[in-house]
């Protein structure tokens, strides 16, 4: 650990400094993987992190354990780097299905200093892990859970491609970052945070004119873009008809518990998930937010679909008439139409993928 990062570290760690409330959800990961009997059949495996492990402040540990038995089935302790360790592994892994035929085919894990992997499953372990992308840069630290998207995209070659993106969150002193970036298997490096475009702001033409077609081009050609929101996340990202939802609060509202003081004055956020631009009238909003939520749809009285927060027992509606982006251009959208699609799954991002997640 450099002497920077561990300042940066330290300061989140200091009285009054928060690095949010945990939005990882309790428990091991089920994956499913083909059964050693029968290739007819499957079988149930937990994947379990440093957290569930219960050595939270050990170096990076990936556990499979069988959901029968509870017994060991393979572990990843020594990592394809220089020391052969990274940093402890705190943020709840994310699955891979490829072909949608209900078989984990990999897993993505961050540890807390923002190297991501990826790691192929096969029938019976894992495979080598392969390093995505290193976010150590950003000195941020990365706890909270990866979530993962597979869409249809623009390639910067005028064809679309099927894709796979992560939505990866970092904590600093002043705010939380959203780092969204793509697995491009043919790279033979990781991708760094200067591989992906700053949205952070907007240019001021950008509203009016949309986005500029050199800057599309190059968040097309690169790793992806990220955004500093200066809050804290307190819904996690959620991503719906190609839209990137989450909700804030400015960081020194919210407890370790996702608690909100008095004066927290709480947001939705809500951006393009292939370049981070407008979609509707402006990127955020103020919302009344009461502390730790999920972020789902609904259905009104109308039947329309609209999109609220889940909190405990309540549901609280934020947007009624909701957009989803449209493959004609950058930056056109459409009006939401819940009937050709399953409310069940996350709808489709480039809606020529048929009910896609």
């Amino acid at each position: 650990m450099t002497l920077s990062r561990l300042i940066a570290v330290i300061t989140l760690l200091l009285p009054g400094i928060s690095i949010g409330c945990d939005l990882n959800e309790p428990g091991p990961v089920a994956a499913t993987l083909p059964s050693l009997a029968d290739a007819q059949s499957t079988r149930q495996v937990l994947l379990s992190n440093n957290v569930e492990l219960q050595v939270p402040d050990a170096d990076g540990v990936l556990k499979m354990h069988s959901a029968e038995s509870f017994a060991l089935l393979g572990q990843i302790s020594e990592w394809p780097t220089f020391s052969g360790q990274i940093s402890s592994i705190k943020a709840q892994p994310v699955l891979l299905d490829l072909d949608y035929d209900g078989i984990t085919d990999a897993v993505y894990v961050v540890d807390v200093s923002g190297l991501l992997w990826f790691i192929r499953l096969n029938s019976s372990d894992f495979s080598e892990p392969v390093l995505l992308a290193d976010f150590s840069q950003t000195e941020a630290v990365f706890r909270q859970p990866l979530q993962l998207v597979q869409v249809l995209a623009p390639d910067g070659l005028g064809a679309m491609r099927r894709q796979t993106m992560l939505l990866v969150t970092g904590s600093a002193a002043q705010g939380d970052i959203l780092l969204a970036v793509k697995h491009t298997e043919q790279r033979d490096t990781p991708w760094q945070v200067t591989d992906l475009t700053d949205r952070t702001e907007l240019d001021a033409d950008e509203p009016r004119y949309g986005i500029a077609e050199q800057l599309w081009q190059q968040i097309q050609q690169g790793g992806g873009w990220y955004v500093k929101l200066n809050q804290r996340v307190i819904a996690k990202p959620e991503v719906y008809a190609g839209v990137v939802y989450l909700t804030g609060a400015q960081p020194t509202a919210v407890g370790a518990d996702c608690s909100l003081t008095d004066d927290a004055q709480s947001q939705l956020h809500a951006f393009h998930l292939h370049h981070a631009g407008l979609v509707y009238s402006r990127r955020n909003r103020d919302i009344t937010q009461q502390g730790r939520g999920s972020l789902i749809l609904t259905e009104n009285e109308q039947g329309s679909l609209v999109l609220s927060l889940q909190h405990a027992a309540q549901q609280q509606t934020l947007l009624t008439e909701l957009l989803a982006i449209d493959a004609s251009c950058a930056d056109c959208v459409t009006a939401v139409d819940h009937q050709p699609f399953p409310r069940i799954l996350r709808l489709a991002t480039f809606q020529a993928e048929q009910d896609a997640h």
